[in-house]
Order: structure tokens, then C-alpha cells, then sequence
């Protein structure tokens, strides 16, 4: 296996990483944004385990013809959410490839996943079937197993993320890409067989539907972003319902997280255009900010730097 370690200091540099996954990175709490990921990968096989420093919402789409699993990693300062569900530490988080998906990450949180091929994990299945309850829940986006199991997959992961950085001497020999395979998959039957002898708990998903509609209605607006009450109007919601949503789902108040979705367009237009192409008061003039002293404050609040110290595209 390939093993890979990365360190960044910005959350664009972070999401450009991996391309592929169409990632997009928005910055919620205020701080110079750290991070890091750490991956293993073969031809059909893909271990990674990501940190974050601040609180961030995350959104992608996994690419066609792979299936991933996930599993929150250590203690977090608040519950993240994952396509509006909690992650708790007895939850495995599931998506399919084509699916798109929204992760609300607290500060510090870290995801350990593992990425499949489709074609390799459906042979595996087949050489080694599993019970038809079990294979069902395949199709769930969250799935509440025993801890047993899921400490047993974050430990398989582990070990073939930490290969490289074990003392030398000894040293194990390299774990061969399908040994690794089977390893991970053989946990993966013991947590699915374990979670289809027991109930699934349903839970509301009706406050992250309010935060997700929200973050779309405003995303989309540019240069004229939508009142609260204007959205409370559109979601046929109260005030109280709707700060007791982003409450409960991105544990703040929904002009701060609005805002923030509009600073982070600011910042990453000014990242992809050279000064000459786009000045900073025209940015936040697009994405509604009429005071250039108050963005200005509000900026370096959320990023800890100036707008006009942020990396320009020529730079």
C-alpha cells in the first residue's frame, strides 16, 4: 500500500487534495483553520483518517462506482451530523457512489473511513455472503451497531494507517493490498451481522432540513442574501424553530452561520482570481456586504487573517 501524510494550513489547499470527491470546505468558528490526513491507499482499497481544527461544514459527493464507510474517531466538543443525523460513536456512516453528502464537523473533530471499489467489495460479499438483514442495511446512510464491532473496524484502520510511522527495529512486514482488504472487510461482516440483531433508531432530521434549506436558499441569493424572517416566511417556520435548528445542528445562531457561508464565498473567490481580475471590496459587494470596514472586521474575526493578506491566484 501507498501511505501518504499531509499537514495544511488552509481548508481550499485541504479540499483540493482530492479532487475527485468534489469537495467544499466552509469555516464556521473563528481561527486559523488547521488540518491533516492521513492515507492509505491501494488499486481497490482507500484508508484515510482527517482532523480538523475548527468547526467547518464539509460537503462533497463520493465518486461513481465506490461504496465508503465511516466511523467518528475520539471525543468531539459538540455531536456532528452527518446527512442530518448524529454521529455518535455507535453510529456507522455509509454513502454510495454518486451520493452527494453534508457533514457539520465540530472543532477537532477527526473522521477514520475507508473507501472500496464497488466491484471489489460486491466479490468480497460473494466469496463471503452475508445474511439478507445484514446486506439490507447496506442501503441505510447511518447504521447504529455495537461498540464492539466498531472499535474492532476503527482498530483495523488504525493499524494499516499507523504501519508506517511503528519503531523500526522491528518492523512488521508491509501490508499487502490484499490482506488489507480482507482485514477491513472481515470487521465490516462482524458489524453488520451484529447490527442486524438489533433495532435501528429513526431519529428527526427535521432541524438539519431546516439548516440545509437555509444554507441553500442563502448560497444561491449572491449580492441580496435572504432576512431571517424571510426564510422563516419561505420555511413556513417560527424564529424560535429556526434558531433552535442551527442550534441543535451547527451549535450556533443562524446569522452567524449565514454569514460565515457568505464570507467563505468571498474568500474563496479571492483565493481563484489574481487582485487585478476582482478587488476585495468587489468580492464582498457580490456577496452582500455593503460596509467594506465591517466585512473587513468580520473577515479577519473568522479567518484570522485581512482579506488582503488571504493567497490570491497568481500567487
Amino acid at each position: 500500500m501507498a501511505f501518504k501524510m499531509d499537514v495544511f494550513d488552509d481548508f481550499h489547499l485541504h479540499g483540493a487534495s482530492a479532487p475527485e470527491w468534489n469537495q467544499r470546505y466552509l469555516q464556521m468558528s473563528h481561527g486559523a483553520m488547521r488540518s491533516s490526513l492521513a492515507e492509505a491507499t491501494s488499486g481497490d482499497l482507500h484508508v484515510f483518517r482527517k482532523w480538523m481544527s475548527e468547526r467547518v461544514v464539509q460537503q462533497g459527493c463520493l465518486p461513481a462506482g465506490k461504496i465508503c464507510f465511516a466511523v467518528l474517531n475520539g471525543d468531539t466538543a459538540a455531536t456532528p451530523r452527518m446527512q442530518g443525523h448524529e454521529l455518535r460513536e455507535d453510529r456507522l456512516f455509509i454513502l454510495r457512489g454518486g451520493e452527494e453528502f453534508t457533514l457539520q464537523r465540530p472543532k477537532g473533530m477527526e473522521l477514520l473511513a475507508v473507501t472500496f471499489e464497488a466491484e471489489e467489495f460486491l466479490r468480497l460479499l460473494d466469496a463471503r455472503p452475508w445474511s439478507a438483514h445484514a446486506r439490507g442495511l447496506l442501503s441505510r446512510s447511518v447504521l447504529q451497531a455495537p461498540i464492539r464491532s466498531l472499535q474492532r473496524l476503527r482498530r483495523d484502520l488504525l493499524a494499516i494507517l499507523d504501519w508506517p510511522c511503528m519503531a523500526d527495529p522491528p518492523k512488521p512486514e508491509p501490508v499487502e493490498d490484499a490482506v488489507a482488504s480482507r482485514v477491513v472487510f472481515e470487521a465490516l461482516c462482524d458489524l453488520f451481522g451484529g447490527a442486524a440483531g438489533s433495532g435501528q433508531a429513526v431519529g428527526s432530521a427535521s432541524a438539519s432540513f431546516i439548516v440545509a434549506e437555509c444554507h441553500r436558499i442563502v448560497a444561491g441569493r449572491g449580492d441580496a442574501p435572504a432576512s431571517i424572517d424571510a426564510l422563516c416566511l419561505r420555511l413556513r417556520t417560527s424564529r424560535r424553530s429556526l434558531q433552535n435548528s442551527f442550534r441543535q445542528v451547527a451549535d450556533t445562531t443562524p446569522v452567524h452561520y449565514l454569514r460565515s457561508l457568505r464570507l467563505n464565498a468571498v474568500r474563496r473567490r479571492l483565493m481563484s482570481t489574481r487582485p487585478a481580475e476582482l478587488s476585495v471590496s468587489q468580492a464582498a459587494a457580490d456577496q452582500g456586504f455593503g460596509h467594506l470596514s465591517h466585512f473587513t472586521e468580520r473577515y479577519k474575526a473568522l479567518f484570522g487573517e485581512l482579506p488582503s493578506q488571504t493567497l490570491r491566484g497568481d500567487d
